[in-house]
């Protein structure tokens, strides 16, 4: 996840998706004004191409991320944008820094908050972030049976050590049999009126293993503990568990040799909120 090129070539899916949402509730971020923030914006691309032209032309966006590697490839890609700047944050962070504070009209956030290991934290400073009557766009993994490869190669005495904490990187909703009803309750607790709150199946096809094996790689949030000398076998590993999982179609290749196609069928979790105009 702090390989940026690799990730900036392996997020179709990501993209996709985001763009999806974007476009339903294009009306809704056509209103947004203000000062905006785009939790968890990676290399910027989706704040740049997808958020920033459907916002009103009053408003002006901060794209956050955990990542420095992140946040300085996309300070540079984008450095020319008048409306768009980029700053380091943790959304999970205990104490967020008090010029932080309620200083944002809106927020958003496509594919991040799965990977927060204190999830309501993350949404609750969300909240904090938010000024009074201010709303945020979220939309996140809730279930991908590829999460589950990580448990299974985590057995492997070979890659154990690096892996102590791969529990940490299953997401909370993940574990969840109902993580619509977990969510909004979750949402509702922190303070938020939850304007919109669904659940959704979507499908993804890989053309084939290599191209399966680039997102992998680029997702994985353990490939940079991983010694040079298992590096290789690691990731032929966790990419053949991920393939176990998944339904596969027999093709050939431009040389007539035969390949698989990948169909990945997962869960996103999307929700509309508002900051009570009354909240502090």
């Amino acid at each position: 996840m702090y390989m940026v090129e690799e990730y900036v070539n392996a997020s179709k899916t990501q993209y996709r998706d985001a763009l999806d949402v974007i476009e339903e509730f294009e009306k809704e971020l056509s209103e947004m004004k203000g000062k905006c923030v785009d939790v968890g914006c990676g290399p910027g691309d989706v704040t740049k191409r997808l958020i920033l032209p459907r916002l009103s032309s009053e408003a002006e966006l901060v794209g956050v991320d955990i990542s420095k590697s992140m946040i300085d490839h996309a300070k540079q890609r984008y450095r020319d944008e008048e409306r768009l700047s980029f700053l380091q944050l943790d959304i999970e962070v205990q104490d967020l820094p008090i010029d932080a504070l309620g200083q944002y009209n809106n927020a958003l956030s496509f594919y991040c908050l799965h990977w927060c290991h204190n999830v309501w934290r993350a949404f609750d400073n969300i909240y904090k972030l938010l000024r009074p009557g201010g709303k945020g766009l979220v939309m996140f993994l809730a279930w991908n049976d590829g999460f589950d490869a990580y448990t299974r190669v985590h057995e492997d005495p070979r890659y154990k050590p690096y892996m102590q904490d791969a529990d940490r990187f299953v997401p909370f909703f993940h574990r969840c049999s109902d993580s619509r009803a977990a969510l909004r309750k979750m949402l509702d607790g922190i303070g938020f009126e939850v304007l919109h709150c669904s659940r959704r199946e979507k499908s993804f096809v890989y053309e084939n293993m290599q191209t399966l094996k680039s997102h992998m790689i680029a997702v994985n949030p353990f490939i940079s503990r991983i010694p040079d000398h298992l590096k290789e076998e690691f990731e032929d590993v966790v990419v053949r568990e991920v393939a176990s999982r998944k339904i596969l179609f027999p093709n050939k290749n431009d040389n007539g040799q035969q390949e698989y196609s990948i169909l990945d069928r997962y869960h996103i979790l999307v929700a509309y909120v508002k900051k009570p105009t009354g909240a502090c």
